[in-house]
Parts: C-alpha cells; structure tokens; sequence
C-alpha cells in the first residue's frame, strides 16, 4: 500500500506540472484580475513546479531501488523510464526558465491596464518587431475577466492611452516621424454585461 502511494505521489508531482505548462494555458487557465497577475503567477510558480519535478524524481528514484528486488512488467518499467525520463527534461527546462527569471527578470511591463482598456506587448525585444495587442477587459464580482480583442496593431513605439466617450485614443511616437502621433480606435461595440 506505501509502495503504490508513493508511486502515484511521485507520478502526479511529475505530470501535474507537465500538463499545466503543456496542454493547459497559463496558470491553469484561470483568468483572474487582470493579464499581468496571471502572467506573473505563473513565473512564481516556475520555482514551484521545479519543486514538484524534482521532488517527484526522487520519489520515482526511491520507489524504483526499492521495486528493483521485485519483479516488475514490461509495461511498468517502461512507465517508470518515461516518467523519469519526463522529470529529467522538465526539470532541465525549469532550471533554464527559473535561471531566466533571476537574471534577466521577468516581462510584466509588457502588459498595462486603463480602465477596461488592456495592452499587451509582444516581443518587444531586439528579436524583432513589437506588436500591441489591445483589448477590452471585463471582470466579474468574483474577480475572474474575460478579454475582447480590439486592435493588433504594429510598434508604436513609446505610447499612451486613454478611453473616453467610446473611443480609445493612443498616442505614440515611434522615432520614425518628428513630433507625437495619434491613432483613435472607436470601441462603442464593446460594453460588460451588468453585474448582479
């Protein structure tokens, strides 16, 4: 009985972190607050599942010397391999990610929130040209929002914006052109839904 309770703990702490960074989106999809908490829960939880993996790998290593002196199948030695196998990559690529994270910081300046306006910024790096990513945020008394995308639009450059009479009104300079640059979206199609 300890020994299959370990190694189900051990399979759940391997492949719970696996599904969540893989088949899941972010954070396990929650969508709480806003996107620059969930995108920040989900870097503090990189240390945690790195915690998980490794934590996990052990179990597996301990289990495994232990089941070594019985008899095992086929079936279950491969599991055993691939899951341990699993542990070793992911535990890898979290080490790289967690490294990242330390040295280089983490991106959440790439997300702003106005009023129910909301601005992501993709790859606003050397590594090629930024994309603004503006939506509309509605959030219920619980907290959780739903997105409504408004505009894709290419670097701005540095820019601001603001909301008023339904229209987004953004104001940019992108080094291109002298002087301040004005881009004014009509948002009246998008409203929340009356919260009881």
């Amino acid at each position: 009985m300890q020994k299959s309770t370990t190694h189900i703990l051990a399979t759940l702490l391997i492949l719970v972190p696996f599904i969540d960074s893989v088949f899941v989106p972010t954070a396990f999809a929650m969508h709480w607050r806003n996107e620059q908490t969930m995108y920040l829960l989900q870097a503090y939880l990189m240390p945690v599942k790195l915690f998980m993996v490794v934590t996990g790998g052990y179990l597996l290593v301990k289990q495994t010397q232990v089941l070594t002196e019985q008899a095992l199948s086929f079936y279950k030695k491969f599991f055993n391999i691939v899951l341990f196998l699993l542990a070793g990559l992911q535990s890898i690529v979290l080490i790289a990610i967690c490294t990242l994270y330390l040295v280089i910081g983490t991106n959440a300046d790439n997300y702003q929130l106005k009023g129910n306006i909301s601005v992501y910024t993709a790859d606003s790096n050397i590594l090629g040209e930024a994309t603004h990513y503006f939506s509309y945020q509605c959030t219920d008394n619980q907290g959780f929002y739903t997105l409504m995308p408004i505009v894709t639009l290419a670097w701005l450059g540095h820019f601001s914006f603001t909301s008023e009479n339904n229209r987004l009104l953004i104001e940019h300079n992108d080094y291109t052109v002298k002087g301040k640059q004005f881009k004014e979206i009509d948002i009246s199609m998008f409203s929340c839904p009356k919260l009881n």
